[in-house]
């Protein structure tokens, strides 16, 4: 049974957030205090966790890189009032798989939570299951397992996948659509902000094992590439 964890202090959203996912054969087990939820994910595995953000003990944010800390392949989705760009590009930055803003459509939010365990749980019906190279930088397409000169790179799906995507064409430019289309497989829109936040982000974790590493190169204009 899959697991899915909510955080919400309204109890307006969780209750009736509760039932929807019950109803879709989801085993759902809920907090209303961030506090609680971040010791129960000290102990606990999950599938899938919804954050709220604007929570009174700790916000969404900080209770996402916490969890993160001893839990840094569970799928984190964002369903916030907090609706502004910006605000979804921290989100996006700080790893988060998805970010829903309230009000939210039901089936549109089932829809992409769905997504987001399918990127999750089967990696293989994006790609093939093989080793892509290119340099120092080797990613496992089958397991999303990358690495630097042999050190793991702490990625999220998204993050991998926008990777790979440069790395199966070192050298050629992919604009941000493409980028989208091969991190976004469901049809999903984002904006090329969030696609820019992503790069940044894979470019700092990447950086956090090797200064000197500078593979991905801007483009202006265009988009970018990864240095052969």
């Amino acid at each position: 049974m899959t697991t899915i964890i909510i955080v919400d202090d309204e109890a307006e959203i969780l209750t009736p957030l509760e039932q929807m996912l019950n109803d879709e054969g989801y085993v759902v087990k809920s907090f209303s205090s961030s506090l609680s939820a971040q010791a129960h994910l000290k102990d606990h595995s999950a599938d899938l966790a919804i954050f709220d953000i604007k929570m009174p003990e700790l916000d969404g944010f900080s209770l996402l890189k916490s969890v993160r800390s001893h839990r840094p392949n569970l799928p984190i989705v964002f369903l916030s009032s907090k609706a502004e760009e910006q605000d979804q590009i921290i989100g996006f930055t700080l790893g988060a798989d998805d970010y829903i803003t309230k009000p939210f459509s039901k089936h549109l939010l089932l829809f992409r939570v769905a997504a987001v365990l399918r990127r999750h749980s089967e990696p293989d019906q994006y790609t093939k299951m093989d080793l892509v190279t290119a340099g120092s930088l080797s990613i496992d397409q089958d397991r999303h397992l990358v690495t630097w000169k042999d050190v793991a790179v702490d990625l999220t799906v998204t993050e991998c996948l926008l990777l790979l995507a440069l790395a199966q064409r070192p050298g050629s430019v992919k604009n941000r659509n493409q980028l989208m289309d091969a991190a976004y497989r469901e049809a999903i829109y984002v904006s090329d902000r969030t696609i820019d936040s992503h790069i940044r982000n894979i470019r700092q974790k990447l950086k956090a094992i090797d200064a000197k590493c500078d593979i991905i190169s801007t483009v202006h204009g265009l988009g970018y590439r990864l240095k052969v």
